[in-house]
């Protein structure tokens, strides 16, 4: 039987003028973030990375072409492209007939090509410290670009780039343009809270391409925030500021709980100032970034930091969605959960209680079942799946869980 587990579902192709040799580091940059550690939960190749620049026949000539969905070609269900936009690329396309005149005008006719299928992607970066002008502007400059500074703060051009470029790929997987919306969960009660801490985050989101929501902001007298945080789950990530008191407040405990119970990414940015006595479980199993000094510096680039993490938390999410919309089809793979994230017990009493109740109407023998729930990596440790069998088994699930990862799937062969 063959399992469909490694087809990629984002191929980016990154495309510069040889003579523009910024392309060649900002590539390799690429590379190794969409190549490294965060999106492999789900096997390796999930994102590809291709370089075009050499030219196919020699010098003078264009680099190979750019496979695109629906043209016969296999690969990827979505292509990113990014032009690589220079000083060289420019004067060499003001001459019509030029190899990379016409390389760029495949690429735009490649972008256009989104009104009617959006499965293509194309963000251009302008790399020339001069602004785009001539015949490339012409091709190029109507295509919203990427990585450049969106406020006042000072921040790593690279990190906005990638940032930028993460957030956009999610986009465009997810088939929404709206902006995606950080839930920033807080206490406003507590005397050792860092001096504005809450300001400083909002100050860093709204320097970004994302969108802020805060309670006592964002919300009409009488609306329900729980509410609202499930009705636009599907594009929410939430930033937790853990103060002092924030772990003992009640509805800072929900506000998590409803967020992991909707498949919202969570990150928690590590605040406290004196110390938390009380702690809360609900706030593990999530990444957790600790802001330390007070100092401007400092805060600024860890809650930069935490707002990086975050859209790659919920760019993994997106292609897990997608992943699973082949897996899920698949009738060798007999999986009763796909779960977005190696499962906690805020998430698994969730789900055992909704498996339970449609085993009982289906007449399901529940006793002898041993549920297979498959996640992206990385694998739970030992001792974390033996607390989980022994939830399933006082829930009534005599033989435990199956817990695995789509690796481990792989390697048993479905």
């Amino acid at each position: 039987m063959i399992v469909p587990l490694y087809a990629p579902v984002v191929e980016i192709y990154v495309v510069w003028h040889p003579l523009d040799h910024q392309g060649k580091d900002i590539a390799e940059a690429l590379q190794a973030r969409f190549r490294g550690d965060r999106f492999t939960g789900m096997l390796d190749g999930v994102v590809d990375v291709y370089e075009r620049s050499a030219g196919l026949h020699g010098e003078s000539s264009a680099p190979r072409s750019i496979p695109l969905p629906g043209t016969g070609s296999p690969g990827a269900e979505y292509v990113v492209i990014v032009p690589l936009l220079g000083a060289q690329w420019m004067r060499a396309a003001e001459t019509s007939g030029d190899p990379w005149h016409d390389y760029a005008l495949h690429i735009r006719q490649a972008w256009e090509t989104r009104r009617s299928q959006s499965k293509v992607g194309v963000f251009p970066l302008l790399m020339a410290d001069a602004p785009l002008v001539g015949e490339l502007e012409r091709l190029m400059g109507c295509i919203q670009r990427f990585g450049e500074p969106g406020g006042p703060q000072p921040e790593d051009i690279q990190d906005t780039r990638l940032r930028d470029l993460s957030q956009a790929i999610a986009q465009l997987v997810h088939g929404n343009d709206s902006r995606l919306t950080v839930f920033i969960s807080h206490t406003r009660h507590g005397e050792h809270a860092p001096n504005g801490i809450i300001d400083r985050v909002r100050r860093s989101v709204r320097d970004t391409r994302l969108a802020e929501w805060i309670d006592y902001h964002s919300l009409m007298p009488g609306s329900d925030s729980l509410r609202e945080l499930v009705d636009r789950a599907a594009d929410g990530i939430m930033l937790a500021v853990r103060t002092d008191e924030y772990a003992s407040r009640h509805w800072c405990q929900r506000e998590v709980l409803t967020a992991k119970r909707a498949g919202v990414p969570v990150v928690v940015l590590d605040a406290l100032s004196v110390g938390d006595r009380r702690g809360s479980f609900l706030l593990d199993h999530v990444p957790q970034l600790c802001v330390g000094s007070v100092t401007d510096d400092t805060t600024e680039r860890t809650i930069r930091r935490a707002l990086n993490l975050l859209v790659d938390e919920y760019l993994n999410r997106v292609l897990w969605r997608s992943r699973l919309r082949t897996l899920a089809a698949h009738p060798g793979l007999q999986v009763d959960w796909w779960a977005p994230q190696p499962p906690e017990p805020a998430t698994l009493t969730t789900w055992i209680t909704g498996w339970l109740a449609d085993a009982r109407r289906s007449g399901h023998p529940i006793a002898d079942s041993r549920p297979r729930i498959v996640h992206p990596g990385p694998p739970l440790g030992k001792d974390e799946m033996q607390v989980l069998d022994e939830i399933a088994i006082i829930g009534g699930i005599r033989s435990g869980l199956d817990i695995t990862t789509v690796e481990l799937l792989a390697a048993r062969g479905g």
